[in-house]
């Protein structure tokens, strides 16, 4: 398979994540996505460590591992006993605290740097932290989030997708 078509099939991949997550939000469809990606990557590994045992009569451990990994991961993904939405709540939290961090630093470098550029850190900052915020606390802020982060994606596929088709150079 050439790189520009295998390059056009990830683009394509990447606008139908962008627009199941902008229908039916994120987390659903991270969860389903990722399951088949994790358990079709735990797979792979699986064959790439038979082929090793084949070729070579070593069993690389941590092929070995990552293909249990995987596998065992995608399975409670797909069987809904595990959630990214664990992981998106972390990471609003995470979000929060650098927006906080990042208006205190401002208020430092106010007084030490440059108030021009500690007056954009904590503009910056606030905003975060009210997005992560809003995230957690506004009933339905949420549906819009990732209605947006949907949307974005979609227009990173097909951004992908044009690269790939307007490319010069040759594969």
């Amino acid at each position: 398979m050439s790189k520009k078509l295998l390059t056009i099939l990830e683009g394509a991949a990447v606008v139908a994540l962008g627009i199941l997550m902008a229908i039916f939000g994120g987390q659903a469809v991270l969860d389903v996505y990722f399951g088949v990606l994790f358990v079709i990557t735990g797979a792979g590994l699986i064959a790439f460590s038979i082929t090793t045992l084949v070729k070579t009569k070593l069993l690389p451990f941590g092929a070995v591992f990552g293909a249990c990994a995987a596998t065992i991961i995608g399975s409670f993904l797909l069987a809904n006993y595990y959630s990214f939405g664990y992981l998106v709540y972390t990471l609003v939290l995470l979000i929060i605290a650098a927006g906080f961090a990042l208006a205190l630093y401002g208020i430092y470098t106010i007084i030490k740097l440059s108030v021009v550029y500690g007056v954009g850190q904590i503009v910056i900052g606030a905003a975060a932290a009210t997005l992560g915020f809003c995230y957690i606390f506004v009933n339905g802020f949420y549906t819009w989030f990732w209605i947006i982060v949907g949307v974005l994606v979609a227009v990173y596929g097909l951004v992908v997708i044009l690269g790939a088709l307007f490319n010069k150079k040759e594969d």
